[in-house]
């Protein structure tokens, strides 16, 4: 059974969705595999630059990629040293803020109406929590102390075994004091080995993902060039030119978007250092903020992460504001600097470096980062921007992946005549007619008609031939443009009228008898009539169109026209169809007699245009124009034409006349 184009759309369509869902489940049960193999992807696009320009300075490709890979190793476990550093520091110096964070609450359940109680509930609860740790650790110390006492107890005793046993019937173990402790035995695990193994594997996870990274980062780069060569082999099908544009394209915007970042967040968090150190100098009595390392490159880090990163880099130091100082001020001091510095990153600074590095929207990325975090997690948040990138490049270069360049590009350009049909589908005239009159008013009349007019008619004439528009539907919608044309019309006989009113008011009435009139037909549709008033309003005052009743036979046409002789005919063919009316009726006004100028005015693009211009031409066709701006220039030089007085024929010239 052969099956129908729309079976076999249908079908494709199914298949696209099935192998989405498959790569997608793809990706979430081997995001094992896949996410050490994007982090090194990343990695390389990062560090590829640094390479490059190591092997501009003649260094060879080993050398600059382990030069560039122990820069980096440096830098991370400098970093990593620091962190450490500070949040050993910042652990050991929590408790001593007990006191501080108990009356910001107390305070706080002053301020407050009906959650007063809760938070001075709350208060009473922290103050127990920390006096219980600190009766725990001194039990603790207590414990050892009282354990080291025993041991040094039971050398005695095996030293002088009858002052045992005579300490033993006057101390009995009870645990009433430290002389006498409660026996403690120390219970061996009986599974050690599977304790040990569950540890190294909380430890090694994370080590083994770090080593997978940094060998895929390694092997990225030293192999680079051989990878992309591969690669253009296998996906390009024999396109080279544009899959090695589109893997330039890809690598170059997520190597800028990266650098920028990093330059970004490197900024940010010196600067926050810098700012929280002035604050507590300023503002604070010991003049430290405690940790400001910590914090400014905890927030270069968590910078990377979108939405969620920044909004933890100013938690923490503003948490930290709020309970170690008394009072609110270094805490608004660090709020207010925090949303200065987000704002000036938001607007200013990422702006002018990112540019279009990416060349994907705000909305894209927010969808980037819900779908991948929800895939791989926090590495899904990290990993967002750069697959978007990828995505929206290959839908910028591969046809059939188009929807992603649409949906998730930033400069994809929705064309006018797409937005005014869609305000046409709306009933929405007036935003329609706006649409039109900014339109002019930026362009121009014809630009107008060829951009947003003619491509609207095209698009009624096609969803109804599709049957996605009934009669009536696209009836109103022919009758919605036909009165925005008449608006255009009217408010452009008005603005021609005012002009001559106020160069000469009595050479209005002579200029309107004395306009040329040229006749319009059309070839077979309702909209093509619209076209004829279209040109009938760039016609003011130039000249006048004479149309036909839709009814009327061709032969009848084609008599009036060789009866009323004018000096243009236009007959206007709006695809899909019509070629064959129109070959016809200019065949028919040639055959009745008529010597003018015959105009087809075929509005679109056609492949086959040389033939179909000489099919034209064999029925009788002057001339082709194939949009609405060439059709009315060549009404007018035509015009022009006729103007002209003929000059005397002599001699030779009257021989070949």
């Amino acid at each position: 059974m052969i099956k129908t184009r729309t079976d076999l759309s249908t079908i494709s369509s199914v298949a696209q969705l099935l192998a989405v869902v498959l790569m997608v489940t793809a990706l979430f049960f081997a995001r094992d595999v896949f996410i050490p193999l994007a982090l090194g992807l990343l990695l390389s696009f990062l560090l590829s630059p640094i390479v490059n320009w190591l092997q501009r300075l003649r260094i060879p490709n080993v050398i600059a990629v382990v030069m560039t890979a122990a820069l980096t190793f440096l830098i991370l476990a400098g970093g990593f040293t620091l962190l450490g550093r500070e949040l050993t520091s910042l652990v050991g110096e929590l408790p001593q803020h007990k006191d501080e964070l108990i009356a910001k609450a107390r305070s706080i359940s002053g301020m407050t109406t009906g959650v007063g109680g809760s938070l001075d509930k709350l208060a009473n609860e922290m103050s127990e929590v920390m006096v219980k740790s600190e009766d725990q650790a001194n039990s603790e110390a207590v414990t050892s102390e009282a354990s080291e006492q025993t041991a040094f107890q039971e050398w005695t005793n095996k030293l002088f075994p009858a002052n045992a046993n005579a300490e033993a019937k006057l101390l009995p173990n009870n645990g009433a004091s430290a002389k006498t402790p409660l026996y403690v035995k120390s219970v061996q695990d009986d599974l050690p080995l599977a304790s040990w193994a569950m540890t190294a594997g909380t430890v090694l996870g994370p080590l083994a993902t770090a080593g997978l990274v940094t060998v895929f980062a390694l092997f990225m780069l030293i192999h680079r060039e051989d990878l992309r060569d591969r690669i253009i082999a296998v996906v390009s099908h024999g396109n080279y030119v544009t899959t090695t544009e589109a893997m330039d394209e890809a690598a170059h915007r997520i190597s800028r978007y990266l650098i920028a970042q990093t330059i970004i967040n490197t900024s940010y968090g010196f600067v926050l250092t810098i700012g929280l150190v002035v604050i507590g100098l300023t503002m604070t009595e010991e003049g430290v903020f405690p940790n400001a390392i910590l914090w400014g490159v905890l927030a270069a880090c968590l910078r990377f992460v979108p939405y969620l990163g920044p909004t933890a880099a100013a938690i923490f130091p503003s948490a930290i504001a709020l309970s170690v100082f008394p009072g609110y001020g270094v805490f608004v001091a660090v709020v207010a600097m925090i949303a200065i510095m987000e704002l000036s990153c938001n607007n200013i600074f990422e702006p002018w470096l990112y540019g279009s590095s990416t060349g994907i929207s705000a909305v894209a990325v927010i969808m980037a980062a819900l779908f991948w975090g929800w895939l791989w997690g926090p590495v899904g948040l990290l990993l967002s921007t750069p697959l978007t990138v990828c995505l929206v490049v290959l839908g910028r270069y591969v046809p059939r992946f188009k929807m992603f360049s649409t949906l998730l590009g930033e400069d994809v350009e929705i064309k006018e005549s797409m937005r005014f049909y869609q305000r046409l589908l709306a009933s929405d005239e007036r935003r329609a007619g706006q649409m039109l009159s900014e339109h002019i008013a930026q362009n121009d009349f014809d630009k107008t008609c060829d951009e947003v007019l003619i491509p609207a008619l095209k698009h009624i004439r096609s969803d109804h031939d599709a049957e996605h528009l009934s009669d009536s539907d696209a009836n109103r919608l022919f009758a919605i443009v036909g009165g925005l044309i008449a608006e255009i019309k009217s408010s452009q006989s008005r603005q021609t009228l005012d002009e001559d009113a106020d160069s000469d008011p009595n050479s209005i009435e002579s200029d309107c008898e004395g306009l040329v009139r040229i006749i319009g037909c059309t070839s077979h549709h309702l909209s093509e009539t619209l076209v004829l008033n279209l040109l009938r309003v760039s016609g003011e005052g130039i000249y006048e169109i004479d149309t036909f009743e839709d009814d009327i036979m061709p032969l009848e046409i084609a008599h009036q026209i060789a009866s009323e002789n004018p000096p243009v005919v236009v007959i206007v063919v709006l695809p899909k169809g019509g070629f064959a009316q129109a070959r016809y009726l200019c065949k028919s006004i040639r055959s009745e007699g008529y010597s003018g100028s015959v105009v087809i005015a075929c509005l679109g693009k056609f492949k086959n245009y040389d033939n179909l211009f000489i099919k034209f031409r064999k029925n009788g066709a002057t001339s082709m124009t194939t949009s609405y701006s060439q059709t009315r220039s060549k009404i007018e030089s035509i015009l022009k034409r006729s103007d002209r007085p003929k000059p005397l024929m002599t001699g030779a010239s009257a021989v070949i006349a």
